[in-house]
């Protein structure tokens, strides 16, 4: 079976009349609620696939928790795959939480941070066709979408940049100076040559500077470290959603400027956080899987965040949304 026979096989579930009639709700602008029942966790995936095709707004799925939304994710892209074709910019993504509470005084696993930062980032630009978090992702308060939007940077041949302040925006979004640069997130710099691997990326990023004007860029083999492809843009993605800086650092309870364990929940004493992951994007549609099961989720996640005896180096109320 060809491609494009798969792709008409899968867009039979599209022509059931209860699925048609939502689609006319929303291309009408009716808010809803509506209810979809009865579906299996491969149905949903692919019926959010298509209402996305249908409707092209941005889709943000609130799961129960993790698991669920890392299993509906995966059926996600493999439909979006199969059935929309040629929108790659337009991947959907999943949003995990956190996995440490402020009280524990800790700091997110990397690999987090990095997926978080990333997703915020694609929100905000109007990338991600659909977002799937758990409960505990949707409970975080959020910076504006115009924060998340300069955390990345768009480098062309001729750009002016000084060279200081983009080594400064490099640490500041997570990346770490590493010599030679052979994995993703690490960075280097020789004279005016700048070495970078951003996140996502394929191949690292020489950057060469002649005063303050971007000379050229060249992809280049973190083994050999040998220039390899002449290029004329490179995005430089954040590893970190909450950019960091001696100052704010010495400002939230850091004598030294220094990074430590947990920092990153005292942000909010200096950047309130007035948004929620539904304001990142334009016109969403907002899904709550099982819901019930979600508000049930919701509370739990309270619970441990508010839990009795244990002490929290900022109101929870600064960083957690009620339900």
């Amino acid at each position: 079976m060809n491609n494009a026979a798969i792709r008409d096989l899968l867009h039979t579930p599209g022509r059931h009349p209860a699925f048609q009639e939502l689609v006319r709700a929303l291309l009408r602008g009716e808010t809803g609620p509506f209810t979809l029942e009865g579906l299996t966790p491969t149905a949903k995936a692919l019926y959010l696939t298509l209402l996305w095709q249908t409707v092209e707004r941005p889709i943000l799925v609130v799961t129960e928790g993790s698991k669920p939304a890392e299993t509906l994710s995966e059926l996600v892209e493999t439909f979006f795959h199969l059935i929309v074709s040629g929108r790659e910019d337009h991947r959907p993504q999943y949003l995990p939480a956190l996995d440490v509470l402020p009280w524990q005084k800790l700091s997110p696993h990397s690999d987090i941070s990095e997926k978080r930062a990333i997703a915020l980032y694609r929100m905000s630009t109007g990338a991600a066709s659909l977002t799937i978090a758990p409960a505990g992702a949707a409970l975080l308060r959020a910076e504006q979408p115009s924060f998340y939007r300069q955390l990345a940077l768009e480098l062309r041949t001729g750009d002016d940049i000084p060279l200081e302040d983009l080594l400064a925006h490099l640490a500041s979004i997570g990346y770490e100076k590493r010599e030679p640069v052979e994995l993703r997130g690490e960075y280097s710099v020789r004279g005016g040559i700048v070495d970078v691997f951003p996140a996502e990326a394929a191949r690292p990023v020489r950057i060469e500077f002649f005063g303050d004007t971007i000379e050229s860029l060249r992809a280049f083999d973190p083994q050999t470290q040998r220039s390899i492809l002449k290029i004329s843009t490179a995005r430089l993605l954040p590893l970190a959603e909450s950019p960091r800086s001696h100052e704010l650092l010495r400002r939230i309870g850091s004598p030294s400027g220094e990074v430590y364990p947990g920092w990153e929940f005292r942000v909010p004493e200096e950047r309130p956080r007035t948004a929620t992951l539904a304001t990142l994007m334009d016109n969403p549609i907002v899904i709550l899987d099982e819901p019930e099961l979600t508000a049930a989720a919701a509370a739990r996640m309270w619970k441990r965040i508010d839990e009795p005896g244990r002490e929290s180096p900022i109101e929870p109320e600064k960083i957690y949304l009620t339900w």
